[in-house]
């Protein structure tokens, strides 16, 4: 067993749809700018299809996240649950093939797995975002009765996660544009980040309001 170097995965469905050639390139670099504007120290893109995920080879993309698990040895692995979050087809089919990727990790070699999460002020946090360009209706969010890890982040965290936000200038929904005006909304929102715990080792945060694997 090798000791664990630490760090957090984080796996995602980022889209790269888009009917002009040049928009799968711009969404990456868009993608890149997010990562450095957050300091991670990496990103990998795959290419499977935008709403397509679902209908790709799940092994290969399993065998894939496990052999990336194997390299990089994090503390901690994030996805989607079973829900997707409001139930997008990519989303629900990445979070089902990180979790067998993990499974499949021999017991001393496993890291820690969380499931992103919606809670229920953070659902009314949405709706009433977008609210404010008339199309609270236009998310189908399921809201988790539990969360095992809320991580509330200051004012310069969200600020932080805000231009990592911005950074995406093609996807910008008319609601994160107008929600700049309400700060206080903003900060119940973006300041609000909900968890479940699938497998850990240390359940809770740290005295930093990181999870417990960083202590």
């Amino acid at each position: 067993m090798e000791e664990h170097k630490g760090g957090l995965l984080l796996v995602m469905a980022h889209p790269d749809d888009a009917k002009a050639e040049d928009v799968p390139e711009i969404r990456a670099r868009e993608l890149e700018e997010a990562a450095a504007a957050l300091a991670l120290s990496g990103v990998e893109l795959w290419d499977y299809p935008d709403g397509g995920v679902a209908r790709s080879d799940q092994q290969e993309i399993t065998q894939r996240i496990w052999e990336h698990i194997g390299k990089l040895r994090p503390r901690v692995v994030v996805g989607w649950g079973p829900d997707g979050g409001y139930g997008h087809p990519d989303h629900v089919a990445m979070g089902a093939c990180t979790d067998a990727a993990v499974a499949a990790m021999t017991e001393g070699d496993r890291p820690a797995l969380y499931h992103l999460a919606v809670d229920k002020p953070l659902a009314e946090f949405y709706q009433e975002a977008m609210r404010l360009t008339g199309s609270a209706d236009g998310l189908p969010l399921q809201p988790q009765d539990k969360v095992d890890v809320l991580i509330e982040l200051d004012a310069d965290e969200v600020m932080m996660k805000l231009r990592a936000i911005d950074c995406h200038r093609s996807q910008l929904e008319g609601w994160r544009i107008a929600i700049r005006d309400h700060p206080h909304l903003m900060q119940q929102g973006y300041g609000r980040e909900p968890y479940i715990a699938v497998s850990t080792r240390t359940p809770g945060l740290t005295d930093k309001g990181l999870l417990g694997e960083f202590a």
